[in-house]
């Protein structure tokens, strides 16, 4: 009876238990979050969007920017309202730069400036320089990702590989027990099986390892926790697909934002160096008007309160305290440098293009042998099941295909990571590779005067 009672009371408890199961299993469902597929273009947007180091160098870019729009308002007129209280027993007298007036309106423009027009120049040129390097910075962060996206899908790969050998091998290494229960192997042979499967197990370790750490440096760069769950979608390969008819080297050039900053900069600092070799004059125009106390009409005929005055002021330098060639020494150098680094410039990117064109035919040549030794594997399992289920295959002939199956699956993803780390180098280098991805301009790129 009380079995019975045992019995009823455990049935009630699991029959609630599965009621309350049903009936709270939609709204679970409902609030479960959704995981969201991430593209490879939406990681591109991301890291557009949010990636710290692009951030830094945009800052930077506006920095410089800012700096050149300062250094050019020397030039465009300005409007002052001053007062200058004061008091003079005899003539008035200038005091810290004007006469003592109840108020004053002073207009000044700066017609030509040597000195100013020189330092916007240099100011513009450090622009330039800083817009170069973040759209270089830009090019980098979409190639960053790309190549962070596509290890992280190629770890995963290598962990579904990873976890196929190991089955494998724990179930060579139980076969091996089992028959060295019965006799019919050696210590010898288990400990090798053991190995094998220690093996196994290290490699998936490792393919684990580094796809957990290369899914933080892919959340890193698009802004996303790191405890956030990453599900990559698959269609990396077909995105990074190129013209192949096209001359690397003079898209490139064409293309890089270094070479095309340098040649401003090789613009702006050839005319500062031709301004700083002359002695211009200095040409500055000013327009005021004065509300003067009464007490200086004792002092003038022909007293007005209401002061206006014009003039233009003619300077022409003959000596400046070593400014004028010091100047002239800063801008020549400036642009020697980026002459030089123009050079240097175009030699790298002739060599990166050879290399480019030259590594990306070897890595699609070690995909392709790698996907015939897939094939060739999958064959082999196949036939040796097929032995298999007709008793006709030998002691562990299934274990083994299925171990060198998973090793050529291995090989597959690491060829293809290869094959698609290339190709994302040569489309960057030809200035393709945000217009491949994306369809258009890179989003962060900056425009001179903008």
């Amino acid at each position: 009876m009380n079995e019975r009672h045992r019995f009823g009371l455990s049935l009630g408890v699991a029959v609630l238990a599965a009621a309350g199961g049903f009936a709270a299993s939609p709204a679970a469902v409902a609030q479960a979050p959704a995981v969201e597929t991430l593209t490879l273009k939406r990681a591109i947007d991301l890291a557009l969007e949010r990636a710290p180091q692009l951030a830094a160098m945009r800052a930077s870019s506006e920095e410089a920017e800012a700096s050149a729009r300062v250094a050019a308002d020397a030039f465009h007129p300005s409007v002052w309202v001053s007062t200058t209280p004061g008091y003079s027993t005899g003539l008035p007298v200038a005091v810290a730069g004007s006469v003592p007036a109840y108020g004053a309106i002073e207009i000044r423009q700066t017609i030509y400036d040597p000195w100013k027009k020189n330092e916007a120049l240099a100011a513009e040129a450090t622009a330039a320089r800083q817009i170069g390097k973040l759209e270089s910075s830009c090019t980098e962060t979409v190639r960053s990702t790309v190549a962070a996206y596509t290890r992280s899908w190629t770890d995963e790969r290598r962990a579904d590989a990873g976890r196929r050998r190991l089955a494998a091998a724990e179930a060579a290494a139980a076969r091996e027990s089992a028959l060295l229960e019965e006799g019919r192997a050696t210590e010898m042979d288990v400990e090798r099986a053991k190995l094998q499967a220690a093996r196994a197990k290290q490699k998936l370790l490792n393919a684990e390892s580094d796809r957990d750490l290369d899914g933080l440096e892919l959340k890193r760069l698009i802004g996303w926790p790191g405890n956030a769950p990453l599900r990559l979608s698959s269609e990396t390969d077909g995105a990074l697909v190129g013209a192949d008819d096209v001359d690397t080297l003079s898209a490139a050039r064409s293309s890089d934002p270094q070479l095309k900053s340098l040649g401003r900069q090789i613009e702006l600092l050839g005319r500062s160096a031709q301004l700083s070799a002359k002695r211009w004059p200095l040409v500055q125009a000013a327009a005021e008007y004065q509300r003067l106390p009464s007490y200086y009409s004792k002092y003038y005929n022909s007293f007005n309160e209401n002061a206006f005055s014009f003039g233009v002021s003619f300077s022409i330098p003959l000596y400046a305290g070593g400014l004028l060639d010091d100047t002239e020494a800063r801008s020549r150098a400036g642009l020697a440098r980026a002459e030089a680094e123009r050079e240097i410039r175009e030699g790298d990117l002739e060599i990166a293009a050879r290399r480019a064109e030259a590594s990306v035919a070897k890595a699609e040549a070690e995909r392709s042998l790698a996907r015939r030794a897939q094939g060739i594997a999958e064959q082999d399992l196949r036939a040796a099941e097929l032995l298999a289920r007709e008793g006709r295959a030998e002691a562990g002939m299934v274990e083994e295909r299925q171990l060198a199956l998973a090793d050529a699956d291995e090989e597959v993803a690491t060829a293809t990571l290869g094959a698609l780390e290339e190709r994302v180098k040569l489309l960057a280098l030809r200035g393709d590779l945000t217009r491949t991805l994306l369809g258009a301009e890179p989003p962060c790129a900056v425009k001179p005067g903008s």
